[in-house]
């Protein structure tokens, strides 16, 4: 695990409590050992750390909060909300559109990544009727909320 000790992100959580890193950075940590750990013969995996820290730490931001007792620390989870909310407040979105887009968010957190079907047949958004997405969004605005996603993907 010497990647731990070059890596310029897992370094960084040295100035998390000056507020020097960024939701961005964090994303990238959480990538960085999504990738790391997960190859090779660890195969250490988000589901695999729901299993062993019983239900404790379901990513790898989680791992590191509990591990190191950082309680500061965000977990994915809450990365994402938070920039799902960032991104909700740049727009200027009515209620059922700001209701699907927190649907979304539940599908996209299940998946870690999210895909133009999804918003037509994911289980949390049928409830909505049928092809709500568009009804509520046009095509571009579509395109832009999957790019979102996928930019806060691990």
């Amino acid at each position: 695990m010497s990647f731990l000790r070059c890596n310029k992100d897992f370094r960084s959580l040295r100035d998390f409590g000056s507020r020097t890193v960024d939701d961005w950075q964090l994303l990238e940590l959480e990538r960085t050992l999504t990738r790391e750990l997960g190859e090779g013969d660890l195969e250490v995996t988000p589901e695999n750390l729901k299993k062993v820290f019983a239900h404790t730490a379901d990513s790898f931001l989680g791992l590191v909060r509990q591990v190191l007792d950082m309680q500061i620390l965000p977990d994915y989870k809450d990365l994402v909300a938070r920039q799902f909310e960032t991104y909700v407040t740049q727009h200027n979105y009515n209620a059922d559109q700001i209701r699907f887009l927190r649907a979304v968010q539940s599908v996209f957190l299940q998946k870690r990544h999210l895909e133009t079907a999804d918003l037509y047949d994911a289980p949390a958004l049928v409830g909505f009727g049928q092809d709500a997405v568009e009804h509520w969004f046009t095509e571009n605005e579509v395109k832009e909320v999957v790019d979102f996603a996928n930019r806060l993907a691990v």
